[in-house]
């Protein structure tokens, strides 16, 4: 008999915000399952507090011109979740592709689909062999594209107009983004998030998704800022990550001394030791640079982004946002209106 996990339920509802950033993925037949599950399950990860999976922050639905099962190359099939629509409808659409030598002819509606998005201006990304997609529309005609090694050569090949470059995971060049697949796919994600919901969040996600040492390379790698995300105390990274996935949901510095197994006064230690600062500041200054942010980078309210931050009114978190910035919320909004940046 199933156990009852509803302690693990959400305690607040969700915040009432607009979702940033929409994504509607075309997948080709045999499309690859790990590029396809990377880049969904961090927008997933990204979109809520801790895993709830609630789409508040991002939003992804895959495509297709009919309700059929798309079958990936491992033989899974999957259900599209709609069929093509507006591509308007997205902030981005997403094609993505697998097997090249399958014998899955490639529905024309597909490719249709995809002209309508550029003609409508929504930029296109291309995840793994979605690249060839572009290519064969001549959409990445002396553009930087980014391949998997093994791909370089065919792309070489069949499109040679096409710029190939196989040793980054993301490579922007006008109105399109590609990606070469595989693992890389968290990079992908995680560069959009970062750009549409902040850094916080695709902080958190990479924590949820790399767990301890693999997170700390990656961020080692991006040069990341934050010395605790380096820290070789176990204890103290997996605080931070949780202080990461309970940005709305808070819980005492004691409960999160529980969590990673140890007492409030030696978490308060570990912190000053390896952040020179109390569990508390430096939960605070997370949530204040999430804030910042949002001022700068949403229309939320100031109320809303202090409740999504997790302070406890807008009062508490304009108090310690002009101590942090010498600013309030609102001023920093509104100097960045009145000069042209908003």
């Amino acid at each position: 008999m199933r156990a009852d996990y509803a302690f693990l339920a959400p305690l607040k509802p969700p915040p009432e915000a607009v979702t940033p950033i929409r994504f509607g993925i075309v997948a080709t037949p045999d499309f690859t399952l790990l590029s396809l599950g990377c880049f969904v399950d961090c927008l997933r990860l990204a979109a809520d507090e801790r895993d709830f999976s609630r789409p508040i922050y991002c939003a992804w639905t895959l495509l297709s011109h009919d309700d059929a099962p798309i079958v990936s190359s491992c033989g899974f099939p999957v259900l599209p979740t709609a069929r093509y629509g507006d591509p308007a409808d997205y902030d981005y659409i997403v094609v993505h592709g697998g097997l090249l030598q399958g014998t899955r002819p490639f529905p024309a509606e597909l490719y249709d689909y995809v002209r309508r998005a550029v003609a409508a201006d929504v930029p296109v990304i291309g995840l793994c062999t979605g690249t060839f997609v572009l290519a064969e529309l001549g959409l990445l005609d002396g553009r930087h594209c980014a391949v998997q090694f093994s791909m370089a050569a065919a792309m070489n090949q069949v499109h040679p107009k096409v710029i190939t470059v196989n040793d980054v995971p993301v490579v922007s060049d006008g109105p399109f983004i590609t990606c070469p697949g595989g693992l890389a796919a968290i990079n992908l994600a995680m560069h959009l998030v970062a750009e549409h919901c902040g850094q916080s969040r695709a902080d958190k996600t990479l924590h949820y998704v790399l767990s301890e040492r693999g997170f700390d390379d990656m961020q080692a790698r991006r040069q990341s800022p934050e010395s605790g995300l380096r820290c070789l105390d176990a204890r103290v990274v997996n605080a931070v990550g949780l202080m990461r996935q309970r940005m709305i949901e808070t819980c005492t510095i004691t409960e999160l001394a529980a969590a990673v197994g140890t007492s409030e006064r030696e978490l308060s230690r570990l912190f000053k030791k390896h952040l020179r600062a109390t569990p508390a500041g430096y939960w605070r200054q997370m949530r204040l640079k999430a804030a910042h942010w949002m001022v700068l980078n949403s229309s939320r309210s100031i109320t809303q982004i202090a409740y999504e931050c997790g302070f406890t009114d807008s009062s508490h978190m304009i108090h310690w946002f002009k101590r942090e910035y010498d600013v309030t919320p609102a001023r920093l909004r509104e100097v960045h209106v009145q000069i042209g940046l908003l």
